[in-house]
């Protein structure tokens, strides 16, 4: 596939338009505004001040946008805080798909994350762990001290996997951001709150267990709120 895009010279550094990441920026915005894709390339043409063509060529990787202005305003359309995301860095005659490498950093975060949120909920903040313990013989306050460990061992897992994506992502907000998500949202959720006294954090059949999903929905939110910057 051809594709014919400028140069644009930033800080010192020579980038082009990203296809790919417009593509998934395009898909992303059609489905939160319910249009076929017709309609939203013609959204993003009347926007900006093109040619529905115009737009329709960006999505099949030809010809992108040829002034940097556009691709600001392109970015401010499509609520990206940095338009930078829409380009890649070039290094001789290839490019350096940095924004990529950030999404896929990003992306396994998100995962460590949800599987991190995803077994608090179907533990029911680690009650069936605690029980567990009970159940091999140890007495409240050893079961308690181990369910303790256990949550903290899985927070250093997700810990471990944000260190390992620091070479990628420490120059940018995010990564401080996540680093205070994880150290406080994620810990919060059950730090000083498994002592299994409050009525509702007991199975039963009458809330099987919908007080951790309330916390669990409340941290999912705002890990999305986070990431909606760059997904």
């Amino acid at each position: 596939m051809s594709q014919e895009t400028r140069t644009f010279h930033i800080d010192g550094s020579d980038y082009s338009f990203n296809f790919s990441a417009f593509g998934r920026f395009f898909k992303s915005y059609r489905a939160g505004t319910k249009r076929n894709i017709t309609e939203t390339e013609q959204a993003i043409a009347d926007a900006l001040s093109l040619s529905r063509e115009a737009v329709h060529s960006w999505r099949f990787e030809k010809n992108g946008p040829s002034d940097i202005e556009v691709i600001k305003s392109l970015a401010e359309f499509l609520k990206i805080d940095d338009y930078r995301i829409l380009l890649i860095k070039k290094i001789g005659e290839h490019n350096m798909t940095a924004n990529d490498r950030i999404l896929d950093s990003l992306k396994r975060i998100y995962d460590a994350v949800i599987l991190y949120l995803d077994y608090f909920d179907t533990s029911f903040a680690y009650l069936t762990d605690f029980y567990a313990f009970k159940e091999a013989g140890l007495d409240d306050n050893e079961a308690r001290n181990e369910t303790y460990n256990l949550a903290s061992e899985s927070l250093h897992e997700v810990e471990i996997v944000l260190q390992q994506e620091y070479i990628i992502l420490h120059k940018l907000d995010i990564y401080s951001t996540l680093e205070h998500f994880i150290s406080r949202d994620l810990c919060n959720i059950w730090d000083g709150k498994l002592e299994y006294e409050d009525q509702r954090d007991q199975i039963t059949d009458d809330n099987e267990g919908m007080y951790c999903h309330e916390r669990y929905e409340v941290v999912y939110n705002r890990l999305n709120e986070i990431m909606s910057e760059y997904f």
